[in-house]
């Protein structure tokens, strides 16, 4: 219902902000609107046949040295690919001691929360 009336407004409203903007413009002169195009005076120019002749093209001069190296190829890696940004001690804090030596707290269904998955009771 209210796109109906969305719809219904853009269409009253659109018509009616086009007639104020055009009472607002500088209206164009009227002589330039009755008289004809003009026409050329002289005729077109033939068409310039080019050359046979190749410029020659300079060999390609080599990048200065205090350029980055250049980008791998397409489907090649990032150099430096697969390295963490952050790692612990630069930036990133270091994880927290674990008691179980870093195995899953939920390795069996009678650690697992209540409501999981994993629960099997």
């Amino acid at each position: 219902m209210m796109y109906r009336s969305f719809a219904i407004a853009t269409l009253v409203a659109a018509p009616v902000i086009v007639m104020a903007v055009q009472n607002f413009l500088p209206a164009p002169p009227s002589g330039v609107q009755d008289q004809p195009p003009a026409t050329p005076a002289t005729p077109a120019p033939a068409p310039l046949v080019a050359p046979n002749a190749a410029p020659a093209v300079p060999a390609p001069s080599p990048p200065p040295t205090d350029f980055a190296p250049p980008m791998p190829a397409a489907g090649e890696p990032l150099p430096g690919a697969g390295q963490p940004m952050l790692s612990p001690g630069q930036g990133l804090p270091q994880p927290p001691p674990s008691t179980n030596g870093g195995a899953n707290p939920y390795s069996t269904p009678q650690q697992a929360p209540p409501g999981s998955p994993n629960a099997e009771f």
